[in-house]
């Protein structure tokens, strides 16, 4: 039996049941043994999936750039001796930081001199993942806060920045859609929300119903309306029984926590997800959570936990009320194709009409843009902070 298994069975009692998200939890993230915890490549070829990172160097690249444009104005309006940062989460093995630093030093040398590269890492394995792959380069990155265990998904979300304290952009790159989610369903006799568990029967985890108590209930429907999901009674008498929403709060605090912490500049993300009116479309009643092995769709997510890839998509409706609540401005949500686009056609501009890529960086472009590649599925959600707001 391996220590995820294990782990999980240990968390199962006295109860016989575990929520969705705290299994999801230990299945990715159980210190030395999660999915996540195993191996640096497990994005690529050779892993489970691909990310915009794992096509090549063009992404970093051109977000790269699209970093410069955010940062110079900050630069122009602050003194030399003011310290811009680019606060990256979860860079899993460091490649993508270490792409963007090289790129900063060839192409804007006076903009990197000012630059401070944060990689949000709360897992120590990852983190000598990170130092090894950025080799020279890991003397620009600081890593805040001490490694943490990320087990318990009812326990505050690991972010280690003060309010106020980042003065540039903090970005993810696909994470939101790997933090743990709730399985709730609608049950139409009883017409509340109840939640989807995991137990252990015949030697293997299989799903189950959990109790509901009234406050149990109450809690499941303040969480929905905390996440923007809008469910008039007319909207509730047409749902099916059992329809699913995957929904995650540890991600909605994650945008809270790094939209409190920025004191000027932009926060964004580049992820799977949907509105909260698009999750209720009847093609999704069986909710959006989804596992990977070997880059095929896995057909039972309680399957080899630790050994598959689960993910679900975010909810920016959630994400959008988070920052806002902070006083971010909502900038845009758009396909990732149509972003990457934009920049490289500035990019192009700015280089007289022609763009310095090789046929591998053209192909790249087509894989990172392509509607049925990654430039239509994947998303960009922008907020920011202005100056003074």
């Amino acid at each position: 039996m391996n220590t995820v298994v294990a782990s999980i069975l240990e968390s199962l009692q006295p109860r016989g049941w575990l929520r969705f998200d705290q299994f999801m939890a230990l299945a990715l993230y159980c210190p030395g043994s999660g999915y996540y915890e195993q191996k640096p490549d497990n994005p690529g070829r050779r892993g489970d999936y691909y990310t915009s990172v794992s096509v090549g160097p063009l992404f970093a690249e051109l977000l790269a750039f699209q970093l410069a444009d955010w940062l110079q104005p900050l630069a122009a309006r602050t003194g030399p001796d003011t310290t811009l940062h680019c606060v990256e989460a979860a860079g899993h093995d460091g490649r993508l930081a270490r792409e963007i630093l090289e790129w900063f030093h060839q192409n804007r040398p006076l903009l990197a001199r000012r630059l401070r590269y944060i990689l949000l890492e709360p897992s120590a394995r990852r983190r000598d993942w990170q130092r090894a792959t950025l080799g020279p380069w890991a003397a620009c990155v600081d890593w805040p806060g001490e490694p943490a265990e990320l087990t318990d998904p009812t326990a505050p979300v690991w972010f280690p920045l003060p309010p106020r304290s980042v003065r540039g952009v903090i970005f993810a790159n696909e994470l939101l859609d790997a933090f743990p989610i709730r399985r709730l369903c609608w049950n139409a006799r009883a017409r509340h929300w109840s939640e989807w568990g995991v137990t252990w029967q015949n030697g293997r985890f299989t799903w189950t119903l959990l109790p509901d108590p009234p406050e149990w209930v109450r809690e499941r429907a303040d969480l929905l309306e905390q996440l923007g999901f809008k469910l008039p009674t007319a909207l509730l008498d047409l749902l099916p029984d059992r329809f699913t929403l995957d929904v995650s709060p540890a991600a909605m605090g994650w945008w809270q926590q790094a939209a409190q912490s920025l004191e000027e500049g932009w926060l964004v993300t580049f992820d799977y997800g949907l509105d909260a009116e698009e999750c209720l479309h009847p093609a999704r009643s069986r909710g959006t959570l989804r596992s990977y092995h070997r880059h095929r769709l896995a057909p039972d997510p309680l399957d080899r936990p630790g050994q598959q890839d689960l993910t679900a998509h975010v909810v920016f409706t959630a994400l959008q009320q988070a920052g806002e609540a902070a006083s971010l401005q909502t900038v845009l949500r758009q396909p990732q194709g149509r972003f990457l686009s934009e920049i490289a056609r500035r990019w192009a501009e700015q280089s007289g009409g022609q763009l310095p890529w090789d046929p591998a960086r053209l192909r790249q472009f087509h894989t990172l843009t392509h509607p049925d590649h990654l430039g239509h599925a994947l998303h960009v959600f922008l907020q920011r902070r202005g100056p003074g707001a």
